[in-house]
């Protein structure tokens, strides 16, 4: 459904910002939003939108070099221009399904090394409660990006 997409399909969580700026501005934002609200007396709102920036950069550096370890996804295609041809990557036949696991593996994987990146940010009395945070920040997050790219498409803005 992206066409002409050269990157590895497990990478399209981690790209995804690049043609969506505003779905994944309003992801950020319901992470600050959610650990500010669920930490609002620890946290400054300055607090919260460093620690959080700082939690998806560390989360975002590990997926984008996970994702080119995983499959692509893409195949070579042979294009012909006369008598010339070269050989360049299309999206193969389970490019959609792999791009798909990878939302669902980015998600998991941001729950994870977020909680521990907060956790040493922020010293929490209950791992238990850090964690749901966490999950609520993420879930807040990807329903954003998710929602308002997938708006993009069948709107035709993309």
């Amino acid at each position: 459904f992206l066409a002409d997409v050269i990157f590895p399909a497990f990478a399209a969580p981690y790209f995804a910002w690049f043609f969506f700026p505003l779905a994944a501005g309003s992801a950020i934002l319901a992470e600050i939003v959610v650990f500010r609200f669920r930490y609002r007396f620890l946290l400054s709102w300055g607090e919260a939108v460093k620690f959080t920036l700082e939690a998806n950069l560390a989360s975002w550096c590990f997926g984008v070099i996970l994702s080119f370890i995983l499959p692509s996804g893409l195949v070579p295609r042979i294009i012909r221009n006369g008598d010339k041809s070269f050989t360049t990557l299309t999206q193969g036949p389970y490019f959609d399904r792999l791009m798909v696991y990878g939302f669902i593996l980015a998600f998991l994987l941001s729950v994870l090394i977020e909680y521990f990146v907060w956790k040493l940010l922020l010293k929490p009395n209950s791992p238990a409660y850090l964690a749901g945070t966490c999950v609520m920040a993420n879930l807040a997050s990807y329903a954003l990006l998710v929602g308002i790219a997938y708006s993009y498409i069948q709107l035709g803005w993309w």
